[in-house]
C-alpha cells in the first residue's frame, strides 16, 4: 500500500507554490478565491494533501513547480514586479527562456536603483530571506555628484533625523572624494537600504547612482548588468542559514517622544514595606529602624519657608 503524503496547511501550500506570501495567501482564502476539490474554502486552518487534492485559485489550478532560485543583476529602469500595468520591463522578463511559472522577486529594488536581486518561486524561501529577525547584510555602491560637505559621512555613520525617526548608524567607507564625484561603500542596518537617498540628501549629498553589489554571501562576480544565474544548492542553504558575518543587526525601534511600550516602571518594594517608589528605610546603629533617607533636594525648586508665629 502506498504511503500517504503529509498534509499541510492550505496557505502554506499556496505560498510554496509561489502564489504570494503566507499572510497574503490567508487573505486570498478569506476572500473566497480558493477551491479545494471543488469546494469553497472560507476559513483558515484547512489542510490539503499536495499529491491528492486539487487546489484552484480564481478557477486556475495551483501546482507546486520545481523550486528555482536565480540571482539577477537588475539595471536602472526595470521594475521589481511580476507584471506592470504601464508596460515597463520587469525583472522577471530578464530571465528570458529560463522564465518559469509563478516566479517573483524576493523583496524590492526601486526603479532608479540597480544591482542584485533574488528571484524564485519558493514562497517559504522568500519569507525566510526577508525575515526581519535575521536580515541579510547588504553592501551598496553609492555615487554622488559635487563636493562632499564637511562632516557628512560622520553624520550618516552616527544616524540622522528623518520625518519617520532617527536612522540607525551605518557603515560608510569613502572610496573616492573628488571635487565633482564622490563614491561610497555603504552597509545599512536592517531595512535601511530603502532610505539611502533620503539619508544622503539630509546631509547635503546628491546621489545619482545606487547599486546593490552584495546580498549576504552573494556578490556580482561573473554577473553583468541584465545578467542572471541559477543559484547552487549550497548557496541557497547559505542564504537560509547565513553565517554571522552575513547577518545584519536589526534596526532598533524608534519611538516618538512621550510614547511608552508598557506601564511606567516603579521601584521594587517588598510587601508591607511602604508604597512602591518610597525611599528605603535604613537601620540605625542599635539595629533598629530609623527614618527614611532624605531624598536630594531639587535645586530648581525653592524650599518653602517655615512661618514662626
Amino acid at each position: 500500500m502506498a504511503e500517504a503524503s503529509e498534509r499541510e496547511r492550505l496557505h502554506k501550500f499556496l505560498a510554496r507554490a509561489g502564489v504570494a506570501s503566507r499572510r497574503d495567501c490567508e487573505d486570498l482564502i478569506m476572500a473566497g478565491r480558493v477551491l479545494v476539490n471543488g469546494q469553497l474554502v472560507g476559513k483558515l486552518g484547512t489542510t490539503v494533501d499536495p499529491d491528492a487534492d486539487e487546489v484552484k485559485l480564481d478557477g486556475e489550478r495551483v501546482t507546486v513547480d520545481r523550486a528555482a532560485y536565480f540571482l539577477v543583476y537588475k539595471p536602472k529602469g526595470v521594475v521589481c514586479t511580476t507584471s506592470d500595468q504601464f508596460g515597463r520591463k520587469s525583472v522577471i522578463d530578464l530571465l528570458g527562456t529560463q522564465k518559469l511559472k509563478r516566479l517573483f522577486p524576493v523583496g524590492r529594488l526601486e526603479e532608479d536603483s540597480e544591482g542584485l536581486i533574488l528571484v524564485t518561486n519558493d514562497g517559504d524561501f522568500s519569507q525566510k530571506v526577508l525575515s526581519w529577525k535575521t536580515p541579510l547584510k547588504q553592501t551598496w555602491h553609492v555615487r554622488a555628484r559635487g563636493k562632499l560637505p564637511p562632516d557628512a559621512v560622520a553624520s550618516v555613520r552616527a544616524g540622522v533625523w528623518l520625518s519617520d525617526g532617527k536612522t540607525s548608524p551605518m557603515d560608510v567607507r569613502v572610496l573616492r572624494a573628488g571635487p565633482q564625484v564622490t563614491t561610497f561603500l555603504v552597509v545599512p542596518t536592517g531595512q535601511q537600504h530603502r532610505q539611502l537617498r533620503r539619508v544622503f540628501a539630509k546631509v547635503g549629498v546628491a546621489t545619482d547612482r545606487i547599486v546593490r553589489i552584495r546580498i549576504g554571501p552573494l556578490g556580482t562576480l561573473g554577473l553583468k548588468e541584465r545578467g542572471y544565474r541559477r543559484l547552487k544548492a549550497e548557496e541557497v542553504q547559505a542564504l537560509l542559514a547565513p553565517a554571522p558575518e552575513h547577518v545584519s543587526a536589526p534596526a532598533p525601534v524608534i519611538r516618538s517622544r512621550g510614547s511608552q511600550s508598557g506601564p511606567p516602571s516603579r521601584s521594587p518594594a517588598r510587601p508591607g514595606r511602604g508604597k512602591p517608589g518610597s525611599a528605603p528605610r535604613t537601620k540605625g546603629r542599635d539595629g533598629g529602624r530609623s527614618r527614611p533617607e532624605k531624598r536630594p533636594i531639587d535645586r530648581d525648586v525653592a524650599p518653602k519657608r517655615r512661618v514662626v508665629r
